[in-house]
């Protein structure tokens, strides 16, 4: 990327627009999630628990399909483009049908009349967000995230604000589907705008048979990989019972948001910035080892912090029914490393074209969740979330093995990359679990969680610059180019 400071600048800039779009994704989404949390019984909650997976499931065959085939193509023909448009849609279409036609038997499943007919209604937001998948890839292919940003505030704001809405008027799970109709709705007509391109009609079969699998491998990993976590919750719901999944997922979504919010955008912009330097190995090696770096600079003290602030954070944002969630989320906290990684394997991977490697390595770790996860069942939730940890880190040991046969990238500089950030937290967690023995000279828990987080980043940020080395002069000068590129108007940009 040194030796191309235009698309470094496009990418700097794309990661700040890109923490805003995913940070207002994920604020909306955590204030709903938290909503539900409060008002509805674990029963429920565990409905909507599933009929989330279900739209999740959806959006994955929408948007992280076929479509990403738009960003690895040197060009992007009409021909190309209308191609991946409507087969794109195709499937999104018969997706929403295959949720009608077995909505009776997803309820008898669920146990819940409603069941099925909350999954339908869910099923068909997929086409709408179909509808915008194309327009959207192709704005971030030119580094369009700032349109995206603006999109995703406008759409977060209106759906999250009518999900709460609805939620405290008693519509209970139907207000996830009012806050997925409205977001993808104002996400596909803000995509069209932003990227003004209208799809024609030289569908070519045989371009769909070329891009069909890279496509369907993207699809198929994301899949599997959105399954290792769901798996879970299939074995707690046999052996502890539908109450138990509530408690877990509770833990669980608390430590994802945070990784999606923290890494998300720097893997967004990570497959457009490494799909154009494809070609060039030494600078495509630079350029991921810095982006992995640099994400693990941020991630990590938000990530252990929470960790380490759950015994107060859990019951503050969830209510005091959720305290068993706790000691899972704290033994989830170590996901942080595999985190670090996992996010940025499978971008490096697609831009390469070796969309293969990803589907193995996804199949590897639902196998391993499934084994470890069922061994650890009888033992409670703790235990299972201690399996996953271990799991992943055995899981990781492969995938960077695997990684760097595919990309020549080797598994001790991505581990020399992140090292002073494990250094850092790890000091930052020493002074946090020091300062815990004063809690109960503050009189609220906000008040003890505020000046933790204090405390936590004057441990970490010193003790990160000063393990960082010969190379925290380039990483301040990055962060002030950073700062700049997300400040400065876009006419200055071009």
């Amino acid at each position: 990327m040194a030796q191309s400071p235009r698309l470094a600048r496009r990418a700097t800039a794309s990661v700040f627009w890109s923490f805003l779009r995913f940070g207002s994704d994920q604020v909306f989404n955590f204030v709903v999630f938290v909503v539900m949390a409060r008002l509805l019984s674990t029963a429920d909650f565990g409905l909507f628990v599933v009929a989330f997976v279900y739209a999740e499931v959806g959006k994955i065959i929408a948007s992280g399909g076929l479509v990403s085939c738009l960003y690895r193509a040197p060009e992007v023909t009409p021909r190309l483009a209308d191609t991946i448009f409507w087969s794109n849609l195709g499937l999104a279409s018969v997706f929403a049908l295959g949720g009608l036609v077995l909505q009776q038997p997803i309820a008898d499943a669920l146990g819940r009349p409603e069941g099925g007919t909350v999954v339908a209604a869910l099923g068909f937001v997929v086409p709408v967000t179909a509808l915008g998948a194309s327009h959207m890839s192709r704005n971030l292919r030119e580094f369009g995230h700032k349109s995206l940003a603006l999109r995703s505030l406008l759409s977060g704001l209106i759906g999250g604000g009518l999900a709460v809405v609805a939620a405290w008027n008693g519509f209970g799970v139907w207000s996830l589907v009012v806050q997925r109709y409205a977001a993808e709705i104002i996400n596909t007509l803000v995509a069209w705008r932003a990227f003004r391109w209208r799809p024609g009609f030289r569908f070519s079969l045989a371009t769909l048979r070329e891009q069909a699998p890279l496509g369907g491998n993207v699809a198929l990993s994301q899949l599997v990989i959105l399954f290792i976590s769901r798996t879970q919750d299939l074995i707690i719901s046999h052996a502890l019972g539908a109450g138990a999944v509530g408690v877990y997922r509770t833990a669980w979504k608390s430590t994802e948001l945070l990784a999606q919010g923290t890494i998300t955008p720097f893997s967004t912009v990570a497959l457009p910035t490494l799909a154009k330097l494809q070609s060039d190995e030494n600078a495509f090696r630079r350029a991921y080892l810095r982006i992995v770096a640099i994400s693990g600079a941020i991630s990590f003290p938000c990530i252990v912090g929470f960790g380490l602030l759950a015994n107060e954070l859990i019951p503050l944002i969830y209510g005091e029914k959720w305290a068993p969630s706790i000691p899972v989320a704290q033994a989830l906290t170590f996901l942080v490393v595999p985190y670090a990684l996992n996010f940025f394997a499978d971008p490096a991977l697609t831009a390469l074209g070796r969309s293969g490697v990803i589907v193995r390595l996804a199949v590897v770790q639902l196998v391993g969740t499934i084994v470890f996860c069922s061994l650890a069942a009888p033992f409670g939730l703790r235990a299972i979330a201690i399996a996953y940890v271990v799991r992943s880190y055995l899981t990781l040991a492969l995938q960077l093995l695997m990684f760097q046969r595919a990309t020549g990238v080797a598994a001790t500089k991505v581990l020399r990359s992140i090292l002073p950030q494990v250094s850092a937290a790890a000091a930052m967690a020493v002074a946090v679990t020091a300062f815990s023995t004063l809690r109960d000279a503050f009189p609220n828990g906000w008040l003890y969680v505020a000046c933790a987080v204090v405390l936590g980043a004057a441990v970490y940020v010193p003790v990160l610059a000063l393990m960082a080395g010969p190379a925290r002069a380039e990483a301040l000068a990055e962060a002030r180019r950073f700062i700049s590129e997300g400040r400065r108007p876009t006419s200055e940009k071009a």
